[in-house]
Formats: C-alpha cells, structure tokens, sequence
C-alpha cells in the first residue's frame, strides 16, 4: 500500500508539473495585468484603451476553467502508465487516453452534481481533480482485466483505435456509473462543519490570533507545495482570498494582512525561495541547481517559484524539507515582532500584489526605510539558512549524477551491442544520453576533443606506427568511455562529424611528426562502418591528406565493427575509392565482428587485428591460442600483417610471436601517449622504413 501511494503522490506531483505551462500563461498575465509601475499602466491604457485588462482576465479565467479538468485527465494518465508498466504481464491494459476520458467524464459527472463552479479552481476543486484522477486510474485499470465486460469480443484485427474505444466503453460507463451514485450520495448528506471558521474563532481566543494562524498558513501552504499541489490556491480559496488572513485591517493580534505574508514572509515565492535562489548562486558554479537557478531568477524577483518548486525540484525532496517550512516559519515570526512592536507600519496596502517585487513592495506597504531594511534582512537570513543544505544537496547530487552516468555508461554499451536505440529512450539513460549528444557536438565544434596516440611494435622490436584514440573528459561526467563515445556519435547521426575531426587532427599530427623526420611511421585511424556509407568520405580524406602533405601509405584506416558493415553496393564502391587512392584497410577487432571473414572477401585489406577479449586471455586459455593460431595462419595465407592488441607483459607477446603475431601494441611497450610525448617516445625506439 505504501508503494502504491507513492505511485499517487508521484502521478499528482508529475501532473502539476505538466500544467506548469498552463501556471506560468496565468502568472504572465497577472504580470501584465499588476506589473507594479506608474509608467507602464498608463501606457497600456492609453494604447489598449481603459477596458485593456479585461480581455487578459478572461484568459486568465479561461485558464482555470480548464485547470481542473486537465489536472483530473493528467493524473489518471500519469498513474495508468505506472499501472501499466508494474502490470505489463498481466494481458491487454487500459490505454492512457481512454482512462484520460473517463476521468474528465467522472469529473463533470461531480461538479454537476455538487455544484462545484468549474472556474472556481478552488481546494476543492483541486482535491476533486487528484481523488478521482487517482480513482478512474485504478477502477478502469482494475476492471480492465475482467472478462465479463468484455462484451464485445473485438478481433485484434479491428483498427487498433476502434479495438482499444470499444474494448473499454463499457468499463468507462461503470465507472461513470459508480461516480454518478457516489455523487448522488455525497450531494444529500448534510453539510459538513465550517473547519475554517472553527479554528480561526478558536486561534482568535487565545488572543494570539495572528500567531496561531499564521503559522497555520505556512504549513498548509509549504505542506501542500511539498507534495507537488498548489499551495496558493488552498491560500486563496478562503477569507476574502486568502486562508488564515484578512485585508480588512492592516495588522492585529488576531489577524496578519494577506499583503504583509507575501512581502515578508514569502518572499520569492513560497519557502521563501528568494534566498535558495542566492544560496544556489553562491554555492554552486555548474550543474542543475546551477541552471535552474539561474532561470528562477527573474521569476523570484516577482514571487514565482515554480521552476524551483518542480525543476530543483523542491517538491518531495528530503534534503530540502526543513528549510523549505523552517525559513518562512522564521520569517513569519520577524515580521509579527517587528510589526506588533509598532517598529514597522503597514501604510498603504492598495498598491501592492503578490508580483510586486521585494525592497519596492516593502517600500509600497510601509514607506519606510525600516520595512526596506526587515525585506532585506529577511532575504539574507533565509539565504544563510538555506546555503549548508544547498551544498549538501550539491554534494549529494553529484554522487547521484556519477551514479547515474556509470549506470548510463553500462547501459549504452550494452545496448550499443544489440543495436537498440538509445537516444530516443524516455527514461534516465536516454535523458542522459541526448545531453552527453549535445555537449559532444559543442565540444567537437570548440576541439574540446583529444586524440592520443597508442605506439605499434613490429616482433623484431622496432616500432611501425601508432593508433589514434579519441579521448574526451566531460566537464561534469569526467572521462568517457571511447565506446560510448562513438555508439553515442552513431545513434545520433554525429559518427561522420566525429570521425572527420579525428581524421584531420591525426593528419595535423602527422605533418608534425614528418618534420621530425618520421615518415615512415604509419598512423592507424579508426573509422565507424557508418561513415562509409558518406559519398563524400573519400573526397575529404583525399583533402586532407593534400593538405597537410601527406602520402596516402602513411595512413590507415581501422574499420571498426561497431556497426554492421553494410553490403550495400555505395559501400562497395566508397572502399574501393579508398584503396585506389593507396590508403591502407584494416580490419580491427577481428574474429568477434559480424563476418570479419566475409569482408576480406569484399575488399583488400593491410592487417587484421586480433580482438583484445582474445588475446588478453592468451595464456590462460587455450581455445583463445588455438584462435589466435587459426587467424595468423589466414594473415600469412593472405599476406596480410597479423596485429595484437592489449599486450601487457613479456610473457604474453612471447607466446603471441610464437603463435604468428606480426605487430604488438598495449602497455607492455607504452600507454596512449599525447602527441608531443609521442616525439621523445619515436627518439628512444628505433624506427625503420619497412615493416
């Protein structure tokens, strides 16, 4: 039962999320409408005319109308997904739009009979709207799965949107059916006692009204915005609009003004997030608490926090649930001292609203420095407050960000093994991924990128060449595995930019190292089979080859297995414009790719390199030796040079040259090394022409 609640809680506080852009159309057009400036409310009438606020109001009210509705339809969606995918054994499940029309018809069904205004978006409207979203999800989601309702017996041939409407119609006419008496039932029932009135003439007896209310209103408020509901309206729905407050007096031992909460006590919205939006500033230089701060900014300057509440998010997170109603409450007992004490006056209340920003609605409410100085002394406590949970949080969010990459990482090559597409998930690993996408074309667009160089040994010790390897140190992820480098590069269409980078950089190295005098090295590229699939490929390694002054056989190209390559007759003819234009072929990973045989059929090929999984286990496993012997005796056959990778000590490329190896590379000869180490590393190897 606790997980299912979950569930429920999640599926409200993801609904309110996906109605953010209904919440911020409301709130820009109560910006228009009060923006606080002389200035500009003279000049919207004189351009619009004296009536120009009532067309925005009728929008704005539009917009709850709607509200209510949607909520309703959106959980019941949000929730029957979950169901859906905890009950994915479980046959034919309801689909999310039909259970979103049943929840809107059962929503209809109760404020018709209650009476409830649906533009009124009241609590009660609001706690309607999560009840029976909750409710059609599960009922529909329940009663899918008996078999008495249905009665149709459609063929699964039938078009999939006429099998899925009528499949669930009768189900959804229970449903409403049930809701209908459930309404029915609650309409007759007597009314239920006046809560509100109750505990406002209980509070005011005490003769510590102001206190006992007030603290009242921060906890549903910040209670509420907890869970992902909308405070604020639980706030507005009572007492000439506002819960626990009157307009009617200024300040009182029984009352404080709806106007002295928002400007002291909420100040950048509810929590008092004016100063978690400086605490994150201050504490953070990157990440999301970073950047979501940052475009809270503005907002918070006018009272809205609702990118902070569902983009942080604030909503349900544990790191931030003693500040977010320990603050306000503070702020809330500073302002009632400060103004019962007489210290601060609430002079003039008609000028303020809740988007009047801080210091000016101090200013406008008070006239006086001392209210400036209460607004800003608020702002810097709740600041100080709220920085060691900011850093905590940070603290924590990087060791879920590592955590979350690492399981990205594992995932994506794992997928990139059987060729499922990764950057179109909607799940974490596909979030992750299309992020690492974007920073990897900005990064290949500002050479942020770097190539390093792993040397090649002939078995007569002297070395022949290098392989190039991409390396890339992500400014938040740290070092990213050169597998999910490439399969992120494929899967988003980026391979041929990649590899063309990579291309040009190890022909600038080249040119450098040929004016060390080292010609006859021969630099080994890895290429993706997708990029032979690009008409253009041969036409720009023959520019840069050009450019740089290069001769074709000091190049290599490494056809890396990755992707299937594809027997298609333009990558036919592209590797053959690559061999004739002299440019060596070799095929890596050999003997673990899709027909690593077949391809030496299909085009000339230099070397074959042996797959690292084989060779590593050579001296401990005889059917990788017996492997090993098989493939060197087709390089000799085909007089091709036989390559070793991950060679790591004496006695393994010992047994690798008795099995027929021609060429080694791994750490027992050297490590990667950057381009200008690779110059002191060719000065201390002999080097020879022929190899």
């Amino acid at each position: 039962m606790k997980q299912r609640m979950l569930l429920w809680i999640v599926a409200t506080r993801n609904s309110f999320v996906s109605l953010l852009p209904l919440t911020f159309l409301r709130v820009t057009l109560d910006l228009l409408v009060y923006f606080p400036n002389t200035f500009y409310q003279n000049f919207m009438t004189d351009w619009l005319g004296d009536n120009w606020k009532v067309p925005l109001a009728q929008i704005s009210e539009a917009t709850f109308s709607f509200f209510a509705l949607a909520l309703t339809a959106i959980i019941s969606v949000q929730l029957v997904y979950r169901l859906n995918s905890s009950n994915a054994t479980e046959g034919d499940m309801p689909t999310p739009l039909m259970v979103a029309i049943s929840a809107a018809i059962n929503f209809i069904i109760f404020i018709s009979l209650l009476g409830y205004s649906p533009i009124d978006f009241s609590i009660e409207a609001m706690a309607l709207a999560i009840i029976l979203g909750v409710a059609t999800a599960e009922l529909v989601s329940w009663l899918t799965h008996k078999r008495l309702l249905d009665l149709l017996h459609l063929s699964v041939e039938s078009d999939t949107a006429f099998y899925n409407a009528m499949r669930l119609t009768p189900t959804i006419v229970l449903v409403g059916v049930f809701f209908f008496l459930l309404a029915a039932f609650i309409a007759v029932l007597p009314d239920f006692p006046d809560v509100y009135n109750t505990i406002t003439h209980g509070a005011q007896e005490t003769g510590f009204g102001a206190w006992i209310l007030s603290t009242l209103t921060v906890l549903v408020n910040q209670g509420l915005w907890f869970v992902g509901i909308h405070g604020g309206i639980a706030i507005e729905s009572y007492q000439q609009g506002a819960f626990f407050i009157n307009d009617v007096v200024a300040i009182s031992t029984d009352w404080v003004t709806r106007s002295v909460y928002e400007s002291f006590v909420l100040i950048g919205g509810s929590g008092a997030t004016m100063g978690l939006v400086i605490a994150i500033l201050v504490a953070t230089r990157t990440g999301v608490q970073n950047k979501v701060a940052k475009i809270s900014i503005i907002p918070s300057l006018f009272n809205i926090n609702d990118i902070l509440i569902y983009g942080l998010p604030l909503v349900l997170n544990p790191r931030y649930l003693i500040p977010f109603f320990a603050v306000p409450l503070l702020l809330m007992a500073m302002s009632l001292l400060a103004f019962q004490s007489g210290w601060v006056d609430v002079v003039n209340q008609s000028k303020v609203t809740w988007t009047t920003p801080p210091v000016l609605s101090a200013w406008l409410l008070t006239e006086s420095w001392r209210g400036v100085a209460l607004q800003l002394m608020s702002i810097i406590i709740s600041t100080l407050l709220y920085l060691p949970f900011v850093r905590k949080a940070e603290v924590y969010r990087h060791q879920q960000e590592q955590l979350a990459f690492e399981e990205a990482t594992n995932t994506i090559i794992h997928n990139g093994q059987t060729k499922l597409q990764i950057i179109s998930r909607q799940d974490k690993v596909g979030m992750i991924a299309r992020d690492l996408v974007y920073d990897l074309r900005q990064a290949i667009y500002r050479d942020e990128l770097t190539v390093v160089y792993q040397p090649k040994h002939h078995r007569s010790g002297h070395i022949v060449g290098v392989e190039a390897l991409v390396r890339w140190t992500h400014p938040r992820y740290g070092f990213v595995s050169p597998a999910m480098l490439v399969m992120l590069a494929e899967d988003s269409g980026d391979i041929n930019k990649l590899g063309n980078w990579v291309f040009e950089q190890c022909c600038i190295t080249k040119a450098k190292w040929n004016k060390e005098g080292h010609h006859a090295l021969t630099m080994a590229i890895n290429i993706s089979p997708l990029q032979l699939n690009d008409n253009a490929l041969p036409a720009f390694l023959t520019r840069c080859i050009q450019q740089y002054g290069l001769s074709t056989d000091e190049i290599e190209l490494e056809i890396t297995e990755s992707s299937e390559i594809s027997d298609s007759k333009q990558v036919e003819k592209i590797l053959q414009e690559i061999s004739d234009l002299g440019i060596h072929l070799a095929m890596d990973d050999f003997g673990m790719g899709y027909s690593s045989l077949l391809h030496m059929r299909r085009f000339t090929v230099n070397a074959i390199k042996i797959d690292g999984s084989i060779t590593r286990d050579v001296l401990t496993n005889s059917t990788n030796a017996d492997i090993i012997r098989t493939i060197s005796a087709l390089g000799k056959s085909q007089k091709v040079s036989v390559v070793a990778e991950y060679v790591e000590t004496l006695e393994q490329r010992e047994a690798l040259v008795e099995m027929g190896c021609d060429i080694f590379q791994g750490y027992y000869h050297s490590p990667p090394l950057k381009p200008e180490d690779c110059s002191m590393y060719f000065l201390s190897h002999r080097i020879e022409g022929a190899h």
